[in-house]
């Protein structure tokens, strides 16, 4: 919790820490994308941000305080999100994004063409598209992961169309992250329960 002035409301609001953006909802409500913030003051009492229309006092210890400072000042780029770090084996399927590519052009991955994986980065265009989640199921097993990506703010193609067909194939979605201005990603993983001998020791 905080206060929180934000435009021309004052007063209590929740404060989420997300990847890029703080959230605000309460009797304030609204975000703010840390790179508006023009301090970031942790201390004793909590934490003190400001940015050009607002501020706000976040209630966490000091340790807490430091921690979310920290985050703010070094937030995790988009392969720290995904789960990819040195060494990881990744398939990327149909993914057009200079950003994405760029960025994984200089870290040192394994890029395979087919399973198995360990991440698996899968673009998705149309609802018809789903239908290949069941065969890509045997890339990722038993504890890899298939990211699936899809344009934001389309009815016919929406986080809940791919968690249907995720669940349809056997995964569970486990986190959901923002890919790029334009698209979404859902994290889909094959159930604790169901994964093989292999993945007990790992």
């Amino acid at each position: 919790m905080g206060e929180v002035r934000l435009g021309g409301a004052a007063g209590k609001a929740k404060v989420l820490l997300e990847t890029e953006e703080l959230i605000f909802r309460g009797v304030v409500k609204g975000r703010v994308a840390f790179q508006a913030l023009t301090a970031v003051e942790p201390g004793p009492d909590g934490l003190r941000l400001v940015w050009s229309d607002g501020e706000a006092t976040v209630e966490l210890s000091e340790r807490q305080a430091a921690q979310w400072a920290d985050r703010i000042a070094r937030p995790p780029s988009l392969l720290d999100k995904l789960g990819v770090h040195d060494g990881t084996r990744i398939a990327v399927l149909d993914v057009d994004d200079a950003a994405f590519s760029a960025e994984l052009a200089d870290r040192a991955v394994k890029t395979v063409t087919k399973g198995p994986a360990d991440v698996v980065v899968w673009s998705i265009d149309d609802a018809a598209d789903l239908g290949r989640l069941p065969s890509l199921t045997g890339w990722i097993e038993p504890a890899g992961a298939v990211w699936a990506v899809w344009p934001k703010g389309r009815k016919e193609l929406n986080e809940n169309h791919v968690r249907e067909a995720a669940l349809d194939a056997g995964l569970v979605d486990v986190k959901v992250a923002r890919f790029s201005a334009t698209h979404s990603a859902l994290k889909l993983v094959i159930p604790k329960a169901k994964r093989g001998r292999s993945d007990r020791h790992g």
